[in-house]
């Protein structure tokens, strides 16, 4: 029995290996768009950190072509990781430029708690609520926990078990809004002046790849395009379902667009999942506070929602020169 327990060993060490350098194959020729492949991807950073013990104890068994294979692995992870250790600082403010600060949350459709949910939404302070699964239950309970606070709005309200409803309220006064339709998503588009300078903000939810990746990612790709339709200032904040171990969540990024927290040093938290209980923990961020030159992130912090299954956050941006 004793005997055959290493080679058992191996034989799974390998397994793991052959699993890893798969999912890193997905990332090199950048696919996502099938299931299987966005909910592994998501779980790249800790395929890298089981990579690294795997290695060690195949060096210190002598299994140097065992600990060979983990390489391309940990190369890989190491390589998506850069951007979020090494990157740029945000653009410099004076502290005089005019300010927007963004609540976001994925509600949850079927939030048992709605009232709680929308008191820790409305007392967030923050300028602008961008709001993900917003039903006409929540509608009511933020409309009288924010009193009247945010009369500016634009919003689809949709009844469970639909996740489709978005809302963007506002304490500034808008331009422009309307709720438009993205690869069959609806997706709520503003626009300010902050300053005299004109903003779009861009509050969307798509998807979870998990449905239909191929669906997912077009969304994403569509995301990109309207987005792309102007040099305006924008504001893309919302639940993208993907993270920077998507390639078409990175391909959306290489549009112009810098993720607030990695700008601020958090690119290693998560959002999700937050469900009551101890299994999954959060292992992933898919809530996002996307920005284009000339904005420059001032500072973000995650909030727990009542109810909901993601962290939401808040997020202050200047408008600086671009």
């Amino acid at each position: 029995m004793r005997q055959w327990l290493p080679r058992a060993l191996e034989v799974l060490a390998w397994f793991a290996v052959a699993a890893m350098l798969a999912v890193c194959a997905t990332q090199w020729f950048s696919t996502d768009t099938r299931i299987a492949i966005a909910v592994v991807q998501a779980l790249m950073p800790w395929m890298v950190a089981a990579a690294l013990p795997l290695a060690a104890l195949a060096l210190a068994g002598k299994r140097f072509v065992l600990a060979l294979a983990t390489l391309p692995v940990m190369v890989t992870g190491l390589v998506l990781a850069a951007p979020i250790v090494v990157h740029s600082s945000p653009e410099s403010t004076t502290g005089t430029e005019p300010t927007l600060s963004v609540f976001f949350a994925n509600a949850l459709f079927s939030n048992p708690t709605p009232a709680a949910a929308a008191t820790t939404i409305a007392g967030s302070g923050a300028d602008v609520l961008v709001i993900g699964e917003f039903t006409p239950e929540l509608r009511a309970e933020l409309d009288a926990a924010a009193t009247g606070d945010y009369p500016y709005r634009v919003e689809q309200p949709a009844p469970s078990p639909s996740s489709n409803g978005i809302a963007v309220w506002s304490r500034v006064p808008f331009d422009a809004g309307a709720v438009i339709d993205l690869a069959g998503r609806p997706t709520a588009e503003v626009r300010f002046s902050l300053g005299g300078v004109p903003v779009r903000l861009l509050g969307v939810h798509t998807a979870p790849p998990t449905h239909d990746a191929g669906y997912w990612s077009r969304q994403l790709q569509a995301i990109g395009d309207q987005a792309a339709t102007s040099d305006v200032r924008t504001l893309v904040i919302g639940d993208f379902n993907g993270s920077r171990w998507h390639p078409s969540f990175r391909a959306l990024l290489r549009r112009g667009f810098t993720d607030a927290h990695e700008a601020l040093g958090h690119g290693w938290s998560v959002s999700w999942p937050t469900d009551e209980g101890w299994f999954p923990p959060p292992f992933v961020r898919l809530d996002h506070a996307l920005y284009s030159r000339g904005l420059s992130p001032l500072g973000v912090h995650d909030v727990r929602v009542p109810g909901s299954d993601h962290r939401g956050f808040v997020a202050t941006f200047a408008v600086v020169n671009p």
